[in-house]
């Protein structure tokens, strides 16, 4: 089974004026925290063993996932459901939360089958940390030693590809071979993004800066790698995967597409929060009729 890294140690300085107080996987979307929508996008699409990769704010994750109050317990504690808000809520049933040192800052908590979600009894989520911002490579980088799948997948903790198919991206990564595939999407008036060449094999060949363009093949925010992709990188620097990582690849021949039907939703601005909340709205609706 995949397991999921999700990055979600970024300041979101464009939307964090609307949400001082937490960090921007905790910021409600359709009423409910984004991160638990992508938890259930994950489960929904049999990936159920994540690692929360935080930073910035990473008390407020902390808490959201595991209350100080179960933390504080050494053996049995009860398990904890977290609501359709940002503070979780008693629930029913037990397990056992281990923890370790996880370098510097932080500790690293495991939880398996504690978290009681609506759309999942048996999500494994562990957590962890960073010591300083090290940028979305540096961060992934950080986490290494607590990666258990290869490939594993890596998602952005503040974007949503609503059409991806989970195994369907982890067959054409393992058919072809690369050391990393990227998740690439259509999108139009591209200014916001940088958008990606490749080849008719799928091979990404260049990235290009943002620009003003009607419509291009764009970064969909997930991707599936092998641990060698990590494997030339220092621990605790500040590295971007972006700009850093992925061109290196690219270079390499050693980086796939894999086109995901649109939209690409990214609660990075407040139109692109206020677009996200549209969709699960009429998601909700739609579900709610049939």
């Amino acid at each position: 089974m995949v397991q999921a890294i999700i990055l979600v140690g970024g300041k979101g300085i464009r939307i964090s004026r609307l949400y001082p107080d937490r960090p921007k996987a905790l910021i409600p979307v359709a009423g409910i925290p984004f991160l638990e929508h992508q938890l259930a996008w994950l489960s929904q699409g049999g990936v159920r063993d994540i690692h929360l990769a935080s930073g910035h704010m990473s008390e407020a994750i902390q808490e959201w996932l595991c209350p100080a109050e179960a933390r504080s317990q050494k053996s049995e504690v009860r398990g904890q459901r977290l609501a359709r808000h940002s503070q979780p809520s008693r629930g029913e049933g037990g397990s056992e939360i281990s923890k370790k040192t996880d370098g510097i800052h932080g500790q690293l908590f495991r939880i398996s089958k504690a978290i009681f979600f609506p759309f999942s009894s048996d999500l494994s989520l562990s957590f962890s940390a960073e010591p300083s911002p090290l940028g979305t490579g540096g961060g992934l980088k950080h986490v290494e030693k607590h990666i258990r799948s290869d490939p594993f997948l890596v998602l952005n903790g503040d974007s949503f590809l609503p059409h991806l198919d989970f195994a369907a991206f982890r067959q054409a990564h393992e058919q072809a071979g690369p050391l990393a595939s990227l998740a690439v999407t259509t999108i139009r008036e591209t200014g916001r993004y940088g958008t990606i060449e490749f080849d008719p094999d799928r091979r990404i060949s260049a990235f290009h800066e943002k620009a003003e363009r009607q419509e291009g093949w764009v970064n969909g925010g997930a991707y599936l790698m092998d641990k060698k992709a990590l494997a030339p990188f220092a621990v605790g620097k500040k590295i971007s995967l972006e700009t850093d990582i992925f061109p290196e690849l690219a270079a390499q021949g050693q980086l796939r597409a894999f086109p995901v039907p649109p939209p690409l939703l990214d609660m990075g601005t407040p139109e692109g929060l206020s677009a996200m909340e549209r969709y699960f709205e009429i998601s909700s609706n739609n579900l709610d009729r049939s």
